[in-house]
């Protein structure tokens, strides 16, 4: 079965060190669009800070932000997918949260949900602190009761180490809502938890495109870099993470090079042999390595194939 749809993690996955598409990537992108191939980019990242590292001349088909809740077309950036939280679910996740004395910040509704409320209980939150300041033009106190006829995004939760914090409290506490874990990007040590409408995850939004795309018929490959890929590469018939990854994470997918040693060149290398069968030719791409093996006796090399 032909590989016909990949997803690709942004930050420490496709993007380098220096949030950049590195050149050997940049080129195994455009030889996918030139194969046919639906090229997806999906990131936690809001609209308004993918835009931000994104340029219009990225090699790819759909943009995946925002965890999932929004999806557009590229390069014209047209939006084909919003998902939004209702108001009384806002309002219910809110009054949740309130009671558990956490530190949130609540997203307003996209594609403004760069803006967000704040409310925050500890003192000793430094990673809250390093966010709110990064954004705090888009910041505003949380009122005293929201709005009843004004729908949020998400939520997301900040816990400092150690690791994952209050996640599986507030995955069995909210059934109603897509509760996802990742690790914060801006110490590389403190929980984020994002708590999106029921449904919303990376995964969600890349099958909409794959069947849509593909009629579902077809071989789909992820590669990512943390936890909030998981349900992504759980998705996917053919999953990897980078070099740099959790270790359970690891230890459970393939794990190609670094995303500054051209991760996803490999991983899209390791996916067209897979998908060709054992000792098929696949063609090459350019950028990869083709001495570098296709598997091996642990999970380096490996690639999970869904059942």
């Amino acid at each position: 079965m032909p590989l016909c749809t990949v997803v690709t993690d942004l930050d420490g996955t496709l993007l380098d060190s220096e949030h950049r598409v590195g050149l050997a990537d940049k080129r195994t992108l455009e030889d996918l669009g030139r194969r046919g191939i639906t090229r997806i980019a999906a990131t936690g990242r809001s609209l308004y800070s993918a835009l931000s590292v994104l340029t219009p001349d990225v090699p790819i088909d759909f943009l995946v932000h925002s965890s999932g809740a929004g999806i557009l077309s590229w390069p014209e950036q047209r939006a084909v997918r919003v998902v939004h939280m209702p108001p009384r679910a806002a309002i219910e996740l809110t009054r949740q949260l309130l009671s558990r004395g956490l530190d949130f910040m609540l997203h307003r509704a996209l594609p403004q949900n760069h803006h967000f409320y704040t409310r925050r209980v500890r003192a000793d939150n430094h990673d809250f602190e390093r966010r709110l300041q990064r954004y705090l033009a888009f910041a505003s106190a949380l009122p005293s009761a929201l709005p009843a006829d004004e729908p949020m995004s998400h939520a997301v939760v900040i816990e400092p180490p150690p690791a994952p914090g209050r996640h599986r409290e507030l995955l069995d506490a909210l059934p109603e809502f897509q509760v996802i874990r990742a690790t914060s990007p801006l110490d590389g040590r403190s929980t984020w938890i994002e708590i999106y409408p029921l449904g919303v995850n990376k995964a969600a939004a890349s099958a909409w495109i794959h069947e849509r795309q593909r009629g579902g018929a077809a071989l789909s490959m992820a590669v990512g870099n943390d936890y909030n890929d998981v349900e992504l590469l759980d998705w996917a018939d053919l999953a990897f993470v980078v070099n740099g990854a959790p270790a359970e994470l690891r230890a459970r997918y393939a794990t190609v090079p670094s995303n500054d040693e051209g991760g996803f060149t490999e991983a899209v290398r390791r996916a067209f042999h897979a998908s060709e069968g054992a000792g098929a030719s696949a063609p090459p791409i350019q950028g990869s390595d083709p001495s570098s093996s296709v598997s091996s006796s642990g999970a380096r090399g490996l690639t999970r194939t869904r059942s």
